[in-house]
Parts: C-alpha cells; structure tokens; sequence
C-alpha cells in the first residue's frame, strides 16, 4: 500500500466515523421525540487491490465507507396522557395518514387531535385514516376514509320491544277485582301495575301504564297497556277517565306458575305532539310455554313484583366524550347514556419496514423497496393493539448512544492521528531527494 492510498483510507475513515457521529447526534437530539426510531450506521470495506505473489493471494484495501443507515425499529416505551385522542400502537403497524399534495404517509407518533372541521389529524393537519362503521350493525365496513366526528344530536330510536319479567301473586287470598278493568276506575279494577317509558319517533317519553288484572277464570290475567290522554292521539272512553286504554289481551299460566299463553301483542301507539302515528310495541313477558327469550314470567304464591324491565328505545343525544378501545374502534358516549361505534382506526404494515423513507415529521412513505402496504384492523393478524391516553415515546437508548459516541469519537482520532503519522512519512520521503 502507498503512503497516498493510506492517507486517503484515512480519509475515508474520517468521513465515516463523522457520518456515525451526526447520527448518533440525530438520535440524542431526539431521544425525546414521540414514536422517532433510532438510526444505525453500518459500514463496509474498500476493496482498493488485489496482488499475486508467488502461490499466495493478497489484497489492499482503500479504506471504509458507510454501507447503510437503518432505522432501528423496536418497540418504544409508553408514556401516559390525558387525551383520548393521544394513541400508541403496542406491537407491529403504522398510524395512516393523508396528505392531499405528497399522498399516503405512515407514522408511529399518534399524538392527534381534532380540528374545527370535526377530523381527525396530526399535528401537520394531515388527516387519520379509518374505517367508516355500519350503523345498523356496528361494525366496520372496511372502506378506509378520514376519521371525522360531525357535531350535532344522535337521531333517537323509538320504543318497539318491551321486556318485562315478573311475578303475578297466584295467592288465593288476592282476589280478582269485583268489575271488568275500566281506565275510569283502573286502580280498583287491576291486581298490580308497572310503568314503563316510551319513546316515540321524535324521541319524546311517554309513560305508559300496564294494569295486570286477575280474572275469574283459575290462572289466567288480563293485561292492559293505557297513556294518559295527553300522551295520546287516542280519544279516552269518557272525558273525565284518566287513563286512555291503548291495547292489552290475557297471560296464562299452568298450574305449576309456568307461562302458558299470551295474546294482545303488538300494541299500536298513537302518541301526541306531532309523533308518526301507528307505532307497534311488542310486549315480551318471557318464553311461553318454554319457547321464546327472556326472563321468565310467573305465577307463584308470592307478592306480586317486576324483577326486570327494558325497553329498546331512547331519547336524541349530543356527543359528550369519546373513548377508543384497543381494537381501535371510536365509542361515542351521548347524553341520553347510549354509547355509539363512530369509527375505526386502520393500521398499514409493510414486507419491509426499512425500506421505507422518511420525510421529516415522523412520516414515512411507501418505497418500491418497502413493497405495498398491507392495511388491516388493530389486534387482527399481525397488527398491533391500539392504547388510548398514551404515546409512544422514542426508542433511543442514551447509555448506548454515549457509548457510540465514544467508540466514533476514538475511532476519528485514530484516523486523524493516521493523516498526521502519514504526512510525516512524506515529509521524510521528500527529504530524501535533498
């Protein structure tokens, strides 16, 4: 090896030990970063010549250069925040990103938020990517689109299904009124009742009364379903009664308490105050005759009591605050207490994640070395879970970055003292010619 090509290896050597330095500087200077994943420099030699003496084969090198920078990506640690809306990813996959001028960008760094449009974005404003959620069902569709809350009421849903579960005193001593039920004289004329609120399709309430009257016939009750008369489009029978009966029929039971039969459903609702007319609402008091759902009705010798009962239906609601769970779905709670699916966040995965480019901003973009994005919902296939109120943070390690550090700051004086050593050679060899 010439005392030129030394030099120049020294050289090479200078250069690449200053490239590891910058990008342990890059790593340092981001140790705080949110989802920012450390760079490595990996070198390789100079092949400079190759010499044959005799039966031996020999080579000179010219030097070292850097082969690569790669991006380290292992799993940063967690760091707890207060917004919902700050998420991190436990495990493999990228937050989506839309950019209108650069396309689809891929990030770790879920610190969100929403802007004044109601979406969802980064803090460059470029919009998160989700899957939009069937309404009827609840579930995502798989069409990815911009996550995006619109602000407004939650449109109610009317009351079409009762279900009661209750006991009807079958006591002896509890006996049947002395008259046919009347809404004129419903407390005399009824054993027991029990109130329920519907909704309508404006999602109005109404309470609705159900009387349960004992008739002479052994185990069987007649059930009726009265509204007071504001609450109803339907006459009352005479002026002055204080319930409108709206519809009702018979339960019967066998001689164990068992529920045997049940006549009268649907009831059709005609409420006041400018609701749809015609509104069916099924009672269901349990399985009759062991067929059906529910809990069960009876008639045992025992006070008679409801021990359960729902209705379907529910008032118009304002969004009040949102929680996303670690399948990534967005769960809207409402005034009116229902919880809603809004949305669901989509995660992309690459055949190599280190092919990918970064584009400052903790964004990435798909490369032709990368290969396609492979997009799909958290906790699914190789997908990570989703972790609400926290961030990951970066996955520098700082002992291991001094240490780097050190190793390149020795390995550059090494090869400074190399230029210095060699030029003193030189030197002595242009003495010669003097």
């Amino acid at each position: 090896m010439s005392l030129s090509n030394a030099l120049f290896s020294s050289v090479t050597g200078l250069e690449t030990s200053s490239t590891a330095i910058s990008v342990i500087g890059e790593n340092i200077a981001n140790v705080n970063t949110p989802g920012f994943k450390q760079r490595r420099v990996e070198f390789s030699d100079i092949l400079g010549q190759a010499l044959g003496t005799g039966g031996s084969f020999s080579q000179t090198g010219s030097g070292a250069r850097v082969a690569r920078i790669i991006r380290v990506d292992g799993q940063g640690s967690f760091e707890s925040s207060e917004r919902a809306t700050d998420m991190a990813i436990e495990g493999q996959g990228f937050f989506m990103l839309d950019d209108p001028i650069g396309g689809r960008r891929y990030t770790r760094a879920g610190l969100f938020g929403f802007d004044n449009q109601g979406y969802l974005v980064d803090k460059e404003g470029l919009n998160v990517q989700g899957f939009t959620i069937d309404p009827l069902t609840g579930t995502s569709t798989g069409q990815v689109t911009d996550i995006r809350l619109i602000p407004g009421i939650a449109a109610p849903q009317v009351s079409s299904l009762v279900d009661m579960s209750l006991n009807l005193d079958a006591d002896p001593t509890s006996a049947p009124p002395t008259a046919p039920f009347a809404p004129a004289t419903a407390q005399a004329t009824s054993n027991f009742q029990q109130s329920v609120t519907l909704f309508d399709s404006l999602g109005a309430p109404h309470s609705a009364t159900i009387f349960f009257s004992k008739t002479a016939t052994a185990n069987t009750w007649n059930w009726n379903a009265a509204l007071d008369p504001s609450d109803t489009t339907t006459p009352p029978a005479a002026p002055a009664d204080p319930y409108v009966v709206i519809g009702g029929g018979n339960l019967t039971f066998d001689t164990s308490g068992n529920l045997t039969g049940l006549t009268g459903n649907p009831v059709i609702f005609n409420f006041s105050g400018g609701a749809a007319a015609g509104q069916a609402v099924t009672f269901n008091f349990g399985p009759v005759a062991g067929v059906g759902t529910g809990e069960p009705t009876t008639q045992f010798a025992e006070q008679s009591a409801v021990n359960s009962i729902t209705q379907d239906g529910f008032a118009p609601g304002a969004l009040q605050a949102i929680t996303i769970d670690t399948d990534g779905v967005m769960v809207g709670s409402f005034s009116n207490g229902e919880t809603r699916n809004l949305s669901q966040l989509a995660l992309a995965q690459f055949p190599n994640v280190e092919g990918m480019a970064s584009t400052g901003n903790n964004n990435l973009l798909e490369t032709r070395a990368s290969g396609q994005p492979l997009v799909g919902n958290p906790r699914s296939g190789q997908f990570g879970a989703i972790r609400a109120n926290n961030f990951e943070q970066s996955n520098v390690d700082l002992a291991d970055q001094f240490v780097r550090l050190i190793i390149n700051q020795r390995a550059f004086q090494a090869n400074t003292r190399t230029v210095s050593v060699t030029n003193e050679l030189m030197a002595n060899v242009v003495q010669l010619g003097q």
